[in-house]
């Protein structure tokens, strides 16, 4: 995105109305539900496994494995007799992964040398994927500084 004068007519100085991206960002704008989103993609189910992979306090987890069912990113799995047995992610949830991808390759970009990096292969082709975000339209990679608002520039 753009940090030059592509502004609102008020210069982003009060909230903008909501949309679709403060819709996003409103899903996951507290210091676990990522966290916890990744864990349910790499395989944890449970609520101990859960909590032992992201370390967020009980309480906590538990009122953002809520707000998470609610907000439709994941469900819970119940047994017989009503019990939740674990949480998995709905289709929303799994889609959420793709952001987590871009932030992924972020992290491996910024981070310091000493922090491992998770490497992912692309089934269809067996190769390891690195997450790119480009144009739907002209195919290019997205660069920064290359996005303004509302426009229809030629790509």
């Amino acid at each position: 995105m753009s940090n030059q004068a592509n502004r609102s007519t008020d210069g982003l100085k009060s909230k903008p109305e909501r949309d679709s991206l403060a819709v996003a960002l409103d899903a996951v704008n507290d210091r676990w539900s990522l966290h916890i989103v990744r864990a349910l993609a790499f395989g944890a189910s449970r609520y101990t496994e859960i909590l032992r992979v992201v370390g967020a306090p009980r309480d906590v987890l538990a009122a953002r494995l809520r707000k998470l069912a609610q907000s439709g990113i994941l469900q819970a799995c119940t047994t017989e007799n009503g019990k939740v047995s674990g949480y998995e992610l709905t289709q929303k949830g799994k889609d959420l992964g793709q952001v987590i991808l871009v932030l992924k390759r972020w992290g491996d970009t910024y981070s310091d040398d000493d922090v491992p990096s998770v490497d992912f292969i692309h089934t269809v082709c067996g190769q390891e994927f690195v997450a790119e975000v480009r144009c739907q339209a002209c195919g290019r990679p997205l660069r920064s500084g290359e996005l303004s608002f509302g426009e229809d520039p030629a790509c």
